[in-house]
Formats: C-alpha cells, structure tokens, sequence
C-alpha cells in the first residue's frame, strides 16, 4: 500500500513534455487583456480583488494588467501567458510605455506565422525572414526619427512626449527640466520626498554611494559630515593595512604642500585609523579615509573614474610600498571634497580631460547596445560623474504604497525620456510604423513570407487605435493609404480623437523612435521564438497532502 503510494505521488511531480505547445492561445489571453489600453481613448480593464469582497481594481495600463495574471488554464497555454507577459513588463521597464503596442504587435505577428505554417513553411523560413523584417523597419524608423532640439525647444518637445506616456503631470515636466539642463546621459537619482510633492535638485561635481570609514574624521561633527578644500586625492586599490606607510604617506603629502587629503582605499585596519586620528586632533594633517565605492566587480571602474576626475593615478599594491617614491602626478587634488556616512563627492576635481574623454565614449558606445536594467543605469550614472550631469529627483505621495509606486514610475519615465532624446521623435499614432512597413522588401519562398508577416502586422497598432475609439478601422486604414499613395511624403494617420486624416507630425502627434523600435524588436523576437517552440517541459504541481 505505502509502495504503491508513493510510486503515485512520484508519478503527479515527473515533469510531463507537450509537443507542439499551444502557445499562441496563451499570448492571446495576454493580448486581448490589454489591447483595449491601446491609444488616447482608452478603455480601462477590471481586476477582481482577493478577498473578492474588496472594489476590483480597474487599470489602464497594458504592463501592469499582464502582471497581474498569475496563472492561465493549460500547462502549454500557461507557458505562452508568462512569455508575453514577461516581454510586456520588460518593455514597461525599458521605455516606460508601448506595452499596448507590443501586445498588439505580437498577436499580429503570431496569427500571420500561425497561417503560414499552416499553408506549408517551415518555422525556421519564417524567422528568418521576421527578423530581416524587423531590422529593415528598425533602420527605417530610425532614419526618419526628428532629433529633439536643445534649450527650450527641447524642454516643450519632452513636455508633449510626457502627455503621451502619462498623466502625472507633475513628475513628467520635473524630469523634462533635468534633462533639458543635464542632457541624455545624465544620471538622475531618484530618492523619497518627505511630502506629498516632487521637486529637483542639480547636483554639482559627482558623488558616490560610499561613505567615510569613520565618523571621528568629521569635521563637522553637528551636522556629521567631513569637508576638505584644496585637498589631496590619493587612490589605493587595496586596503591601507600599514600604520608606517600611513605616516609615510601624511609626510610625503605635507611635503608636497598639501594639508589635507581624501584616501581611498577598500578599508583600513584599526591601527592605520589611529595613526590618521592622531594627526588631525593634533592639527598636523587633515585626512579624510573613504571607502572605494561599488562591489567587487564596480571597484576597478569606480577607482579609474575618480583618478581621471582628479588627475591621479590608481596605486596597486607594490606602488603603494613604495611611498618615499610617490611623485605629484600620482596625486590627485579636489578644490572641494565631501564625505558622511553613505556618500561622498567630488567638486572641481583636477580633471584629466583626454582619460575623461576616452573613457566616456566607450562609456557611450557601451550604452548603444547594452540592455540590462542595472547595467544601463551603472553606465548612465558614471557618465553622469565623469560629466558632472547628475541630478536629484525627490518624489512624494500621501502614502508609502503610492510613494514607491510613484517612485518606480519616475525611474521608468526617465528611462523612456532619455531614449526618447538619443533617438528622437517619429510621427504618432502608428503612421510610423505603416511608413516603415515600405522599407520591407519583397523575397521569395518562405523567407519572403516571414517579412510579409512583419509588413502586415506593422498596420495593426493604427487599425486597434481606431477599433477602441469606436471607428470603423477598415474605413479610416484605406482613407490613410490613399492619402499615402498622393502624397508619399507625408507621414499619414489618424486623429482618433476627431476621425480625421492628418499629417501627424503636423499635428503634433509623436511617438519616440527608440520605444517604437523596441516594441517591434519585443514583439519580433517573442513570435520568432514561440513559432520554433516545439515541446514544453511543464513540471506539475505536487499534490497537497489530505488528513487521513
């Protein structure tokens, strides 16, 4: 009895394995969930509360609505939900909108691969030729992207592109304002406000997330913040674990004519601590022992960047016992130098302007292709040091769960804005994406068909638009083609809110190129690889224990 138990029991938990999943049934969950957020004239979707005796909660906002499916009926239909809703949450994090566009675009593209394979192609054909799609119309998006223009063109073009992405006005024209004083790689903090409001601060020089490695080193001890002037900068790789090369080191650095000095090194042990204390209660030196900043793996960069901000040189191990033999150009100087205990900063620091160049143009290029959330803000925040483009951006809300909500908003936002200046503007309303569908070369067999999947399904974004404003999409699509056909030129679509069509750069109806080229490289990428998913490996879910 027990033996013939437990085979059941490992039986419910063996992972089972679904040839030809049915993904697609599980996107179009997804899809149709969030395709009524589609455009200015949006429809809002329910979520039914738990316990179900709370008010449903009702969302327009495409990303968040798919976050909140847990679960879909079916292990294969299941697997196809999560893949969606994974891409439209990634989509949110990276351009703070066009989650309903990415939907919209998917569906489109999954149902045309869907009729291909059905007719005979093979999956592998189709890919190929999506993705060759995908790029033509990327490139094409790109080429007729309108640069944002500096001073207070820029500050009003980020304004509109802000009405489009959202509503809170407030924290939209704050984040304009940074970013038309600080420009597209600047490096905004966002940090809690402790009222209901937001506000901005542009911070002067650079500042680091690492504190002092003492309190006693304040020199300011009421306020409990250490500030040097016309300070030494010395940069150690390694911990300073030597009290004789500490006094070594104040000598050569008084020799030098210094009376004060920022070290920095990964920690020091309590007797080098000691010996730095006793020169500043004496008043024969002023030190200031900082903590290197970031982990392991930022340590190195972080190091670099302060040495090409201060004009020093990074001391590793062997250079640093050999403190008789330190020269000038191994240290560096700040004209001012702040520490407490979570950051410290650097104010008109000696720089050296060929390091600084250097390093922040592979900074910049890193930037062209990297995609990782941390990565991307790591990248923009040492471009910020190194520029000195840095800003503080306090957001409040009457609660804490709407403050951090607020909060992660503003990051996103920013996100989107900063893309939004790197690419620039493309017409709106999804006239962009029809102009681009031109770009797609015809190709024969069943390559050919994958870019023709691609080509029909970049009209899909302007036909959802004007379904959820109540219009007849066929009617209006065919009225945008003619006018394309008299006027090639133009950038034709469809003013939802009046039915009309208008040129919509004209009009002032923009979208980001950048969020655009995303949405149609999410949506390529995930029907690509839904169609050449062959099995799915679902692992059930053990069964729960019942009292005998």
């Amino acid at each position: 009895m027990h033996g013939h138990m437990a085979s059941r029991s490992a039986a419910a938990t063996r992972p089972s394995v679904v040839f030809r999943p049915r993904l697609a049934e599980g996107v179009r969950w997804i899809v149709d969930a969030v395709r009524p957020t589609l455009g200015p004239l949006p429809r809002v979707v329910g979520i039914e509360q738990t316990p179900r005796t709370r008010t449903p909660e009702l969302l327009d906002d495409a990303a968040a609505i798919a976050r909140r499916v847990i679960e879909v009926d079916g292990p294969a239909r299941d697997v196809g939900a999560m893949m969606a809703r994974h891409a439209l949450w990634r989509m949110h994090e990276l351009c703070g909108d066009f989650a309903a566009t990415t939907a919209v675009l998917i569906a489109a593209l999954v149902e045309s691969a869907k009729a291909a394979i059905a007719a005979g192609a093979h999956p592998a054909s189709l890919r190929r030729g999506m993705e060759q799609a995908a790029q033509a119309a990327a490139d094409a998006l790109l080429a007729c992207a309108q640069p944002i223009p500096r001073g207070r063109s820029r500050r009003e073009a980020l304004r509109r592109v802000v009405r489009t992405l959202c509503a809170d006005q407030s924290l939209g024209d704050a984040i304009a304002e940074l970013l038309t004083v600080l420009g597209e790689d600047a490096y905004i903090q966002v940090v809690h406000h402790n009222r209901d409001a937001v506000d901005y601060e542009i911070l002067e020089g650079a500042m680091w997330d690492s504190p002092w490695l003492d309190s006693a080193f304040a020199t300011d001890p009421l306020r409990s913040v250490a500030r040097l002037e016309n300070a030494a900068v010395v940069v150690m790789h390694d911990a300073l674990d030597e009290p004789n090369m500490a006094v070594l080191l104040l000598q050569k650095l008084s020799a030098m004519g210094y009376s004060s000095a920022a070290l920095i090194a990964s920690d020091m042990v309590d007797s080098v601590k000691s010996v730095l204390l006793q020169a500043k209660v004496r008043g024969l030196f002023i030190p200031l022992p900082i903590r290197t900043p970031g982990g392991a793996l930022q340590r190195h960069a972080a190091l670099h960047d302060i040495a090409a901000l201060t004009g020093a040189r990074v001391l590793f191990g062997e250079r640093m016992f050999f403190v008789p033999d330190l020269r000038p150009e191994d240290i560096g100087e700040a004209r001012r130098l702040w520490a407490h205990q979570k950051h410290f900063g650097i104010i008109a620091g000696r720089r050296d302007p060929v390091r600084l160049k250097v390093i922040v143009e592979g900074l910049q290029r890193r930037l062209e292709t990297v995609e990782d959330l941390r990565e991307i803000d790591e990248l923009r925040q040492r471009i910020g040091q190194l520029r000195g483009s840095m800003g503080m951006l306090r957001v409040g809300a009457p609660t804490m769960r709407a403050q951090d909500s607020r909060h992660d908003y503003a990051a996103r936002l920013t996100r989107a804005l900063q893309l939004t200046l790197r690419r620039g503007l493309v017409a709106g309303g999804g006239a962009a994406l029809l102009q681009a569908a031109r770009a797609i070369t015809s190709a024969e067999g069943e390559v050919g068909w994958g870019r023709r999947c691609v080509a029909r399904a970049l009209e899909s974004p302007m036909r959802v638009l004007c379904e959820n404003a109540g219009l007849d999409a066929s009617a209006q699509l065919a009225q945008v083609r003619e006018a394309a056909r008299l006027r090639p030129d133009v950038a034709w679509g469809v003013d939802v809110r009046s039915g009309a069509v208008v040129d919509m750069r004209q009009a002032g109806i923009l979208d980001p190129a950048g969020a655009l080229v995303q949405a149609l490289r999410t949506a390529v990428g995930l029907a690509a690889t839904m169609i050449t998913t062959d099995a799915v490996v679902h692992h059930r879910k053990p069964p729960i224990a019942t009292a005998p």
